[in-house]
This record gives structure tokens, sequence and C-alpha cells, in this order.
């Protein structure tokens, strides 16, 4: 069996960064994978830092076709809803996700990564985040989701095995834009009918007020 990288099922992080990357033109895929293998070296345990890295599913299918799961697709395509709305689509070929206890030694690593596959990646785009005061959303209500129990996560998170991509997992990164200015402003019953929850029960677990910014 393939072993996960052990940081898709670690907990307790503070400070998170995604760096999104392109392949250079001139990169063979397979000279790019062995170089984010060899991140996974001591620089990836200096500090408490977890790092996890993903692919494009049409490059992780370029480089080993027997791997890949069936069926994925890049996300290449905007999502358009019925009033009009769209989800650009953001695909790009290699994500590397970088979790740590502060935000000092995840940025430290995101300079190593990024100059490490110089000359065979660039980094496109780059996002940043924090839990929010244990798990409130930015709309200062419970966060919707939840993680499994460490027990549990193995059967839920991972690809099984004997599948192909056995002990992976799928990335879906998504960047979304708060206006949390005008959203603060809006009477405490009006945002519980938006998020189909009431607001005390989010003040039980945190007494802080929600922030108004965003990183």
């Amino acid at each position: 069996m393939n072993a996960p990288q052990g940081g898709i099922l670690a907990l307790g992080t503070a400070s998170h960064a995604y760096l999104e990357l392109d392949l250079d033109g001139d990169c063979d895929g397979r000279a790019l994978v062995a170089a984010l293998a060899s991140l996974r070296e001591p620089r990836t345990t200096m500090g408490g830092v977890n790092l996890v890295t993903g692919f494009r599913p049409e490059l992780w299918a370029a480089v080993a076709p027997d791997a890949a799961p069936a069926g994925l697709a890049g996300f290449d395509e905007p999502v358009r809803g019925p009033d009009g709305y769209e989800l650009p689509a953001t695909q790009h070929d290699i994500v590397v996700w970088l979790t740590g206890a502060s935000y000092d030694v995840v940025f430290d690593l995101s300079r190593g990564v990024v100059a490490a596959l110089a000359g065979r990646a660039t980094l496109a785009n780059e996002i940043v985040g924090w839990p929010y005061h244990h798990d409130l959303d930015l709309t200062g209500f419970i966060d919707g989701t939840e993680n499994p129990t460490l027990v549990e996560a193995t059967g839920v998170a991972l690809i099984p095995p004997g599948q192909p991509g056995e002990g992976g997992s799928i990335l879906l990164l998504q960047q979304w834009e708060h206006d949390a200015i005008a959203w603060e402003q809006l009477p405490v019953a009006t945002q519980e009918s938006f998020i189909g929850r009431r607001k005390s029960d989010s003040a039980e677990l945190d007494p802080l007020p929600p922030a108004s910014h965003v990183a």
C-alpha cells in the first residue's frame, strides 16, 4: 500500500499557505515530479512545517497513468450559475500546501519551495490563511463543515488500497471574497436567515467578536 503524505491528516496548525504553480514550457513533467518529491527531505521537518504536494489530474495521468484516479479532470472551464454568477476557472499544474505553528516558518519554506522549483515551475498564485476563532468562518458563524476524527480520517480522506491513486486524496481549493463591512452591518436575524443557524451558537464557543479583515 502507498503511504499517504503525512500533512494530509495533520491537525492543530495555525498558519497555512497554498502555493499554486504552472509548469514551465520546456520542463518535463517527470522532472518536475522528481523535484517536488525532493522537497520532502529535511526541509519539510525543520521548524515543524507540514508539506503536501498535489498535481493537476492531467499532469499526474501523463506522468503516472497507472496510478491516476479515473474520472478526474482539471477545473479548466468556468462554472456559470442560473443568475449569471460565474466561478472562474483557476486550475494550475501544481499545488503545494504548507502548514505550521507560525507563519514565519511557513513563509521561509514557501520561499524555499519557489526557489527549488525555479526553472521548472513558476508561482502563479499564493493564498495564506489561519483558523478563525477556532471553528468560525469569516461570517462569525460556526463553520458548517467538520473534519472526521483521526481514527476515521483515513477511510474518508484517502483513496482506498487497491485503487489507482491509493493513499492519495483530492483537493478542491477555493478562494472566496468577503465584504465583511457590509455583512456586519446586517441585523443578526438577517444574517441567520442567510446562514441557516443561530449566531448565538457561535458565541457560546467563542466570545470574541468577528474581525472585519481577511488575509
